[in-house]
């Protein structure tokens, strides 16, 4: 679709389609992902922070990435408060949900992931919030779809080790008595990661070992938390550094 069409498809939706994220299809059957600076009410600004901030560190995420030739969407246009995507293909989420997809293909998904993440570390830099639901797979390539959490300022490998904490937390919290997706990811970021990664990553999740008993108890409080029922499985996991 050429630039004129893609600007009419935008501007449309600028006018009738409310809400911070957009699914658009062109004429010619393309799909394409407009996003848009959150608009919230005091009280949530309060409880999420500045969306304008979080909108820019994702767009300043996708051109660093980009530029560095890490797996992302391009930029196909944008202005002040909008930039428009392609589709990269159905969420990790949605592929370890899909029973039609041979388990393989799944795998292959999870960890075409942990190897895309392993190529940002080496890049220097950090994700900030990995997780299955933000990340996307068209079938060859692994690519970062939500990066608001993104900062060139977070980039040491305590940040690094973070995100492998976060993913697995993502993870176990989604499917916390099946491992298959996390192995696939874990596995393969580890073949790929930077010297001493995965040892750092250990180093945080003993550093975070204090965590399991409180969130254990709290558990009983809040029984149908799956973040909370994650955090010991998650530890667990890392502090022994298994990550094949």
């Amino acid at each position: 679709m050429n630039g004129n069409g893609l600007s009419h498809l935008v501007k449309d939706a600028l006018r009738n389609r409310p809400g911070r994220i957009s699914r658009l299809r062109s004429a010619a059957g393309g799909t394409f992902w407009l996003k848009r600076v959150e608009k919230l009410s005091l009280r949530l600004r309060l409880q999420k922070g500045d969306p304008r901030r979080a909108f820019e560190a994702e767009r300043e995420g996708l051109k660093t990435l980009a530029a560095k030739g890490l797996p992302v969407p391009k930029i196909l246009l944008e202005g002040p408060d909008y930039f428009l995507l392609p589709d990269a293909g159905p969420t990790l989420e949605q592929i370890a949900g899909d029973e039609a997809r041979p388990v393989p293909d799944r795998e292959a998904a999870f960890a075409a992931a942990g190897k895309a993440l392993a190529r940002l570390h080496w890049a220097g830099l950090s994700h900030g919030r990995p997780a299955p639901r933000d990340i996307c797979w068209d079938g060859c390539t692994a690519r970062f779809i939500d990066l608001e959490r993104f900062s060139l300022a977070c980039r040491s490998g305590f940040r690094q080790a973070l995100d492998v904490v976060i993913f697995t937390q993502s993870c176990f919290s989604r499917w916390p008595r099946d491992s298959r997706w996390l192995d696939a990811a874990l596995a393969a970021w580890s073949a790929n990661a930077p010297d001493g990664a995965g040892k750092r990553v250990s180093r945080l999740a003993c550093g975070l070992g204090w965590l399991g008993p409180p969130a254990r108890a709290l558990s009983h409080f809040r029984p149908k938390s799956r973040e909370l029922r994650a955090v010991p499985l998650t530890l667990g996991r890392l502090r022994c550094g298994r990550f094949a």
